[in-house]
């Protein structure tokens, strides 16, 4: 079941003189399982867009489905705590909300506010924790005194305890050094290809994005520019443009291989996979 936006419009302070209408009748489906990245620029209604999927925010207008909950607007929703737990939603910055005195505490928060017992709450935490990465030793510390992209990982831990079934983030590489993005890029897929969790990625990197992301949605001023697959989006320099979207960098690359008589592939899309398959070429 895809996740579906129908007629839906959502409006800032609805009804005051300064009100402002950030989504404008979306009608979007949203693949389950795969990755979909959220690009457009600044302002244009990326988070407002994805902080819907866990009723943080309720439309103005319309209606969405997710999973097996619909969300209409100006009704009564019920269940949204239900709902909550299914779909986890990783703030930008998320590691300046981790407040308890220790990292397991911190990551057990999330399953004890749903019900789970102490105990069973910690063994969720600790997995979560061993999951993104943070070793054992470091349970017992406080979330202050651990790296940016430690205190990301802690982050994303506290919504893998929940075990949604859908994990939303929100510029989860933002701030973080060209290492720290990549462990964080790394993350977010094997959630996909190994745990199969349904991830929704809002980013301004377009190289994450290509390398990464089955399926792009563009947001532009409020409404849908682009919904398909990420690699026509990034073969369509026409398109690129009429969408002010910047082509990456590996494109180029892949591009210039290509115009110089390599055959890289359509799978090809993070540079180790170009740069092995331009070297079996050339040994060929």
């Amino acid at each position: 079941m895809p996740i579906s936006f129908r007629s839906l419009t959502y409006i800032y302070d609805e009804g005051m003189p300064y009100a402002h209408t950030a989504l404008k009748d979306i009608d979007l489906d949203i693949r389950e399982g795969v990755i979909t990245a959220v690009i457009g620029e600044t302002g244009s209604g990326k988070s407002t867009l994805v902080e819907h999927l866990n009723a943080l925010l309720l439309p103005s207008r319309g209606s969405l489905e997710i999973l097996d909950h619909t969300i209409v607007a100006k009704e009564k929703n019920k269940n949204l705590k239900a709902l909550r737990r299914e779909v986890g939603l990783v703030f930008q910055f998320s590691e300046y909300q981790l407040f308890e005195e220790t990292i397991l505490k911190d990551v057990a928060f999330g399953p004890k506010n749903f019900g789970v017992e102490e105990k069973e709450a910690e063994k969720k935490a600790a997995e979560a924790l061993k999951m993104v990465g943070i070793d054992e030793s470091l349970f017992a510390n406080s979330p202050l005194d651990l790296s940016g992209g430690q205190k990301r990982r802690v982050a994303i831990a506290g919504i893998l305890a929940i075990d949604p079934k859908i994990i939303v983030l929100d510029e989860p590489t933002a701030g973080l050094d060209p290492s720290g993005a990549d462990e964080m890029t790394a993350l977010f897929v094997s959630m996909n290809r190994k745990m199969g969790k349904t991830i929704i990625i809002v980013s301004h990197d377009n190289e994450m994005v290509y390398s990464y992301a089955d399926d792009t949605v563009v947001v532009k001023k409020g409404e849908i520019a682009y919904h398909g697959p990420t690699v026509d989006l990034f073969s369509d320099r026409q398109k690129m443009e009429e969408l002010d979207i910047l082509e990456p960098q590996i494109v180029t690359f892949r591009n210039l291989l290509l115009e110089n008589g390599f055959s890289i592939k359509p799978e090809d899309r993070t540079l180790e996979e170009i740069i092995a398959r331009a070297a079996k070429e050339i040994r060929r």
